[in-house]
């Protein structure tokens, strides 16, 4: 027996898997974020692979498919899910038999040793092992819902970032043209107030409008700064990886052509990636009720035994005992899953009412804020007249050139006025579009990054 027995303990030891150290080098890690690109090649593929129609001008859907590649954040999620992938696994795997080899001595002269070999099989009941499964399985579902979720709200901080470099770069712009009028005006009253033909108060007046531009120009190359920070950290890129990208940010120069009704986005908001995964959430919770309910029976157990004794082989079959159910039937971890059913449908309902009112209160801005823009259009399209005619009265004499700088100035306001106008309609979309988890740009997120979140 001895020959056998060392052969089944070489077989099972070869089948173990090894442990494998994977220590982390800080200094490593610093260097290979340092030297992270948008022109590196294999970034350049998985975007090529997941976005085919894709130009060279670095928009909103390419930036996002780089944060895909890049963000650590999304990698952390990637991780959980095959954690629970693995989880599910560990779910379906049977219990495995113990083996015990008894040895006895009796107080005799002759063949005082006994040998023995013993196997013990358990047997689980009631189908708990499917149960297990069907709640690993529904918890990895969730993980797998989960990685989609914050794919959303990576890219819904990427458009918000690029939103404020749009509105940066639009009010640099226009703070740049009204410094530079500003300063004419000033001069002009400068030596106006030498001849006595101002006074010293409009100067003054005026040379603090100018002070005020400029220190906003100053604060615009900052809030620049700061927008191409939280632009580069969403992606999971340095800084310096931005330097000479040029980002395209014309998308937030035209609307959506349509908004969905109510019965699209009604069924959309019935579609977003939390409600389902909270949904996988409750049905793991069915499934972990299940499993308590089944634990109410025993599992089981069966014992096959061989021995020597005395020159005599014996052979044996002995059931294990069973747990017999006296002082509980499981009664409290079965009150335990009910309650985390209940808690876990609750949680889904919560999630829905709040998808549709804020779908309800995002249309309502978007409207609101579209009307305003239209109101600004108009009065825009006011003042550049009213500036046209200034033009044409300065060429005949009627009005000074400090007054036509004056008309150039308000015209620029008003420009100032539709940046931000248009900038509360891009919050909206964001706001819609948060709301019902997909773009209204007309390319659809699982078409563009299904696979891409998943996996890399």
């Amino acid at each position: 027996m001895r020959k056998p027995s060392l052969f089944t303990v070489v077989v099972l030891l070869t089948g173990c898997v090894s442990y494998q150290p994977l220590p982390l080098a800080p200094q490593k890690m610093m260097a290979a974020y340092e030297e992270r690109t948008l022109t590196n090649a294999e970034l350049q593929r998985f975007i090529t692979k997941h976005l085919p129609k894709a130009t060279n001008a670095w928009g909103l859907n390419k930036l996002t498919l780089a944060a895909y590649y890049y963000s650590p954040e999304l990698d952390a999620v990637r991780a959980k899910f095959a954690s629970d992938e693995a989880a599910t696994e560990t779910a379906n795997q049977r219990p495995n038999p113990s083996l015990s080899l008894p040895l006895q001595y009796a107080d005799q002269p002759i063949k005082p040793w006994t040998y023995g070999l013993a196997l013990d099989i358990p047997i689980e009941t009631a189908g708990k092992r499917g149960y297990r499964v069907a709640q690993a399985k529904q918890l990895s579902d969730a993980a797998r819902l989960n990685i989609g979720q914050t794919a959303w709200q990576i890219r819904s901080r990427l458009r918000s970032a690029l939103l404020d470099l749009y509105a940066v770069s639009q009010h640099h712009s226009i703070i740049e043209c009204q410094v530079e009028l500003q300063q004419d005006i000033v001069t002009m009253l400068e030596r106006q107030l030498s001849l006595g033909a101002a006074s010293t108060f409009e100067l003054s007046q005026e040379q603090i409008i100018l002070a005020h531009d400029r220190s906003d120009l100053t604060n615009s190359k900052k809030q620049s700064l700061d927008a191409r920070t939280l632009i580069a950290q969403t992606i999971g890129i340095p800084l310096s990886a931005l330097e000479h990208i040029k980002i395209d940010l014309s998308d937030f120069e035209s609307l959506p052509p349509q908004i969905p009704d109510i019965a699209a986005r009604r069924q959309t908001v019935l579609n977003r990636t939390d409600i389902l995964g909270a949904l996988a959430k409750y049905e793991a919770s069915q499934a972990a009720l299940q499993l308590e309910v089944a634990r109410q029976y025993p599992n089981l157990s069966l014992g096959l035994g061989y021995s020597f004794d005395q020159g005599v082989n014996k052979y044996s079959v002995t059931p294990a005992g069973i747990t017999l159910p006296l002082f509980n039937r499981n009664e409290g971890p079965i009150a335990e899953a009910e309650a985390h059913r209940k808690e876990a449908a609750i949680h889904v309902e919560a999630l829905q009412d709040q998808a549709i009112n804020q779908t309800d209160s995002a249309i309502q801005h978007y409207h609101l804020a579209t009307q305003n823009l239209a109101l600004i259009d108009n009065q825009e399209a006011t003042r550049t007249a009213s500036f046209y005619s200034d033009q044409r009265s300065f060429a005949l004499g009627a009005i000074d050139r400090l007054a036509l700088s004056r008309s150039r100035r308000a015209v620029n306001v008003d420009a100032m006025t539709r940046v931000d106008a248009v900038v509360q309609v891009q919050q909206a979309i964001s706001q819609l579009e948060n709301a019902i988890q997909q773009p209204l740009d007309g390319i659809s997120l699982q078409a563009q990054s299904t696979e891409a979140v998943t996996r890399k």
